[in-house]
């Protein structure tokens, strides 16, 4: 989910022993690892504060949309009217290297919205790698994307005839230094060729976003729920760390 314009799609992963990272489970084109760590659970974040208007969409964002319920994030958005529309976003505060970036999470529908689970580096914003983006009036697509430093950007996506939304799916990328291997619920939806600078790192980051170039903007539709809400729900975060 970046701020910087997109293209339309085109077509539009644990450690050692017990714990294999899912891209070597998987017989993916894997790196040559020295080591895994363990998994380790994101639970730190920065809450983003003010108006986003990059891609032009129209969310304000506030740390009271985001929230825990026990173990999982939630992030709320909601038609404030008057044309305010109010959301959430969080980045993790640390930075983390190669391995897995693994998000559960229960993504919601509805006519222009954008619900997303991704990292960036951020300082400066780019590389940036999407493990899922829906549009919320699509539901049955998911999109994962690779940006390199130039904004270059290569983008899968899986289908899925049921919906991914308002479901529960593991969305994932593993990074090593020389490739990213992309996957939904297990299974690699591609492989991304690109050696990243070094030094590069990158904050977890989740999101709702409303309106803007991709999604379009939200109609009455998008808020009839009981509580004119939409709620994007992630019960798991985690880093696998890969030491090449």
């Amino acid at each position: 989910m970046t701020s910087i314009p997109r293209r339309p799609s085109r077509r539009r992963v644990l450690g050692a022993a017990l714990a294999v990272p899912p891209a070597l489970m998987l017989g993916a084109s894997a790196a040559r690892a020295d080591s895994w760590g363990a998994p380790v659970t994101v639970s730190s974040w920065n809450k983003i504060n003010g108006r986003w208007t990059a891609n032009n969409e129209l969310e304000t964002y506030t740390p009271d949309c985001v929230w825990y319920e026990g173990d999982t994030l939630v992030i709320k958005a909601y038609n404030a009217g008057g044309g305010v529309y109010y959301s959430g976003r969080v980045e993790s505060t640390a930075l983390y290297g190669y391995g897995t970036y693994s998000f559960t999470a229960n993504m919601p529908n509805g006519q222009g919205l954008l619900p997303a689970v991704w990292a960036a580096y951020l300082n400066p914003w780019l590389p940036e790698f999407d493990a899922a983006e829906i549009v919320g009036q699509n539901p049955n697509v998911v999109h994962q994307t690779s940006h390199d430093v130039n904004n270059a950007q290569q983008q899968f996506s899986k289908t899925n005839t049921s919906g991914w939304t308002n479901a529960y799916h593991t969305y994932s990328f593993s990074w090593f230094p020389d490739h990213i291997d992309f996957a939904v619920d297990g299974t690699i939806t591609g492989t991304t060729w690109y050696r990243t600078p070094a030094g590069t790192g990158m904050h977890f980051i989740a999101n709702i976003a409303v309106g803007g170039d991709w999604p379009g903007n939200p109609d009455s539709s998008t808020w009839a729920t009981a509580d004119g809400a939409r709620y994007l729900k992630i019960s798991s975060i985690t880093h696998t760390p890969y030491n090449p």
